[in-house]
């Protein structure tokens, strides 16, 4: 621990897929630790060494956990969402703020090679002006009535399940790839086996400056275990990228397209992360190697990186579709 320049805290899956992004960039980490043990020993947070926290536990820890590492002076990375409820997120702005510390929320496929060179196409202008976007994200493991998981208890992961889990994902690809924020919000949403928090939800929005979209989001869709795609039309063209093709994006025009591999993009960004290695971790480990270009003084690069700001604005989002389908109707974000 003496010598460790992160903490994990949070052993399930995303702790574990921070481990192996921070061995492939050769970062000296301690853990992944438990809350639990944290609680336990609240002293290895100001390990002198540490310099920044990667909070990946259960989604009601993050505010509590996320507040101490600031506390003790700490850069953070913590996993989405930032907090339960927009007034958690708020509050972990404002702490970010008042100690001078970084605050990353681990918006992962962002970082992607193809959703850079996505990104830069749309920005660019390669597809003229956007008018609508589109999306989906669907799974299956909540198929099963018999699952258990934190997820499923609304005290441990949030009023919102699938919008807050899956939906903030496309959100903030959405938002990028159009240069505009989400500006109000009509929603579906659906539930199984009894459950509290929703299992399926159908979101419409609408974006600044008049850019419409649409995303089906499920964690009840049998065959998908992660079918997640973005599609953005412009008035000249498309462009499209899937997850489970993460190595191609599609760019259309009338009566054709054409596919575009890693070997071909054309952003300088995108060329960038395309010449490192391709893995199923490579978004994270993209992001957390810009987070530590920038903890020793550098820049990002041309991604920018996912800040608490972005986490407040998606959890906003996630309580407007929430009351949306509740009340029926659209409703504005603040």
């Amino acid at each position: 621990m003496s010598g460790a320049r992160a903490l994990i805290v949070g052993t399930g899956y995303a702790g574990q897929r921070h481990a192996e992004a921070l061995r492939e960039l050769a970062v000296d980490f301690a853990g992944p630790i438990s809350a639990r043990e944290l609680a336990r020993d609240p002293g290895i947070l100001r390990a002198h060494a540490v310099q920044v926290v990667h909070v990946c536990a259960a989604n009601d820890l993050h505010v509590p956990l996320v507040a101490a590492a600031l506390d003790a002076g700490k850069d953070v990375v913590c996993e989405k969402p930032l907090a339960i409820d927009a007034a958690g997120a708020k509050a972990l702005v404002e702490a970010a703020r008042t100690a001078g510390r970084l605050g990353v929320v681990a918006y992962t496929y962002r970082f992607y090679p193809l959703v850079v060179d996505l990104v830069g196409r749309a920005r660019d202008g390669a597809i003229g002006d956007a008018h609508f976007v589109r999306g989906r994200f669907l799974q299956d493991w909540l198929l099963d009535p018999n699952a258990a998981d934190w997820r499923l208890d609304a005290a441990r992961g949030g009023a919102s399940r699938v919008i807050a889990d899956l939906g903030v994902h496309w959100l903030d690809l959405a938002e990028r790839a159009t240069g505009r924020h989400a500006s109000a919000v009509v929603a579906q949403v659906g539930r199984l086996h009894g459950r509290a928090t929703e299992d399926h939800a159908a979101l419409l929005v609408r974006f600044d400056g008049g850019v419409q979209g649409v995303c089906v989001l499920s964690q009840a869709s049998a065959g998908h275990r992660n079918s997640f795609g973005l599609a953005i039309d412009g008035a000249d063209g498309s462009l499209e990228w899937r997850w489970e093709r993460p190595d191609e994006i599609v760019i259309g025009s009338l009566g054709s397209s054409l596919v575009v591999s890693r070997e071909r993009v054309t952003t300088a960004a995108a060329r960038a992360l395309a010449t490192l290695p391709a893995s199923a971790n490579e978004g994270r480990r993209n992001l957390l190697a810009a987070v530590y270009r920038v903890m020793a003084g550098g820049i990002a690069g041309d991604v920018e990186l996912p800040t608490f700001e972005d986490g407040l604005r998606h959890a906003r989002f996630v309580e407007a579709a929430l009351r949306s389908a509740s009340e029926g109707g659209w409703v504005d974000l603040a």
